[in-house]
């Protein structure tokens, strides 16, 4: 019996990740700028890069069959998505004029809910409703994306 391909798992591996960098950075926003700036540096990356591919190596290929209900997530994801970047942003301008972060740890409970959301909404939907050919395609390009 063949496995079947898992995307919750792959990208809860990635939540994984950057949950470590944000905790890092954390750490670092309370010691030195130079610190926290290189802390900011690895998360923002990882964090953008994870968007992108949930945007686009996930969301280019996913066609449910019954759009109203298999849609019913993406505003919300992509609203989320757009808080989330536009703080990476803020927090971009604050470092280039030499502030540490601001606002971190409402940030931070902003962040934990939407990967709860992803992992309880989008991740098991996803699963649930596409092929396996469909779901290899996704991985193959997820993989291309995130890796090391």
């Amino acid at each position: 019996m063949i496995k079947s391909i898992n995307i919750f798992k792959l990208m809860v591996k990635d939540h994984l990740k950057i949950e470590d960098l944000l905790n890092n950075l954390e750490e670092k926003n309370n010691e030195d700028f130079d610190s926290m700036r290189i802390a900011f540096i690895k998360f923002e990356w990882e964090l953008e890069k994870h968007i992108f591919t949930e945007e686009k190596a996930i969301f280019t290929s996913y066609n449910p069959d019954d759009k109203t209900e298999g849609y019913k997530m993406l505003p919300e994801l992509t609203k989320q998505h757009n808080f989330i970047l536009n703080k990476l942003n803020n927090w971009r301008k604050d470092i280039r004029n030499k502030r540490m972060i601001s606002d971190f740890y409402s940030f931070k409970v902003y962040l934990i809910r939407h990967k709860n959301f992803e992992e309880e909404k989008v991740y098991s939907m996803l699963d649930q409703s596409l092929s396996e050919d469909e779901k290899m395609h996704i991985v193959a390009k997820i993989n291309e994306i995130v890796q090391n």
